[in-house]
């Protein structure tokens, strides 16, 4: 019986450097856009540990499913420890989530500085922040499914040392894990392009503002 943990959480982030800052419209959009970044730094530390402790935790629930109904003490103990990490990754996401939630408010000065550009600039600037809204609103989807991922896990580890949970019964729960594992990697997939999207875009702005001068 297989029951994957996430294990694709690439902390890919928002780009910013080698940007020109000599023109003032350069200036604002990459002082806004370094703001964010280091904001997410939080959000990539969280991850980090994120990644850590599914690795502990796929490591321990391989260990838990060679113990025997026999072996009740053991069960329980490798079930607590499941559970316990089960919330310690609960909580970094929601240290992820704080940190991205907080880098999503500066949206409103990249719509600040469009008001202030040129009709030319202003097409540019609306394409990225439209593109980072996007990432943004991605990252909340990923934030959605693990947590449903989480839970149905916790769900699992919860029939585990029940004396008249049947096998059907946990592979149906491992089953229903391993499909939400799936959602959770396509969410991740979609959210890490959209950073590379970000970065395209961002790039390209800065050449227009560029040609410009």
């Amino acid at each position: 019986m297989k029951m994957k943990v996430v294990g694709l959480l690439a902390a890919v982030m928002l780009i910013v450097s080698g940007c020109s800052i000599g023109v003032s419209m350069e200036k604002q959009l990459s002082d806004t856009l370094t703001k964010m970044n280091d904001i997410e730094s939080t959000y990539r530390s969280a991850q980090s540990k994120l990644t850590e402790l599914e690795q502990t935790e796929q490591k321990t629930f391989t260990e838990t499913m060679e113990l025997t109904k026999e072996d009740v003490d053991q069960l329980r103990s490798k079930v607590d420890e499941l559970k316990k990490l089960n919330e310690e990754r609960l909580a970094n996401l929601d240290e992820e989530e704080s940190a991205i939630n907080e880098a999503k408010t500066h949206i409103k000065e990249l719509e600040g500085i469009k008001d202030k550009a040129s009709e030319s600039e202003k097409k540019s600037i609306d394409e990225l922040t439209d593109t980072v809204s996007q990432r943004y609103e991605l990252h909340a989807v990923f934030i959605n499914e693990y947590k449903k991922l989480t839970s149905i896990q916790k769900e699992f580890y919860d029939m585990l040392p029940k004396e008249d949970v049947q096998l059907d019964e946990l592979k149906n729960k491992v089953e229903e894990v391993n499909t939400q594992n799936e959602v959770v990697k396509e969410a991740i997939t979609k959210f890490n392009e959209s950073t590379k999207k970000v970065n395209e875009v961002k790039d390209n702005v800065f050449k227009s503002l560029k040609k410009d001068e």
